[in-house]
């Protein structure tokens, strides 16, 4: 655990500056609270370390650059190593702020690999219809893309060179 040596110090030095509980950190990294009490536990023999998904759903739920938590070489001149989308601590923007704008960033992300509505139709139709007519459509399809893609580019030459 090179980049963790310091890490229950670090947490706890966090959360106390947050003001937030052991309890806290349990629910927003969705463990046990006798996790987090060993995350910040003084003897090694007792000491547990979280996995990257704990780690990063604590630096975003609280704000928190990752690199605070982390044993790195800041010697180098190297001062800020990592930083998460959306929490650069020297934006001037409330965290909250911030938070909004990478869900809505988000948003638009998943709205544009949504299929179109017509697809959706498509789609909901063929759920409501039964075995025998779902056999039929697949019948009616081609077996893959590309095949499609050529006849229709085809398709296209064939009218244009007409005109």
């Amino acid at each position: 655990m090179k980049y963790l040596r310091n890490f229950n110090q670090k947490l706890q030095d966090v959360r106390h500056q947050k003001k937030l509980t052991q309890e806290d950190v349990a629910m927003m990294c969705a463990v046990p609270e006798s996790l987090v009490r060993n995350w910040e536990a003084l003897e090694e023999g007792r000491r547990e370390y979280p996995d990257v998904d704990q780690l990063i759903d604590f630096c975003v739920k609280a704000s928190v650059p990752l690199e605070v938590l982390l044993d790195l070489d800041t010697s180098a001149g190297t001062e800020r190593q990592l930083v998460l989308p959306g929490l650069d601590s020297e934006d001037d923007d409330d965290p909250a702020t911030r938070m909004l704008g990478a869900l809505a960033e988000l948003g638009e992300e998943l709205e544009s690999r949504l299929p179109a509505e017509d697809e959706r139709e498509l789609l909901k139709r063929y759920r409501q219809c039964d075995d025998e007519k779902r056999t039929f459509i697949m019948q009616m399809l081609p077996r893959s893309s590309k095949p499609a893609a050529k006849a229709a580019a085809s398709q296209t030459k064939g009218k244009s060179s007409r005109h």
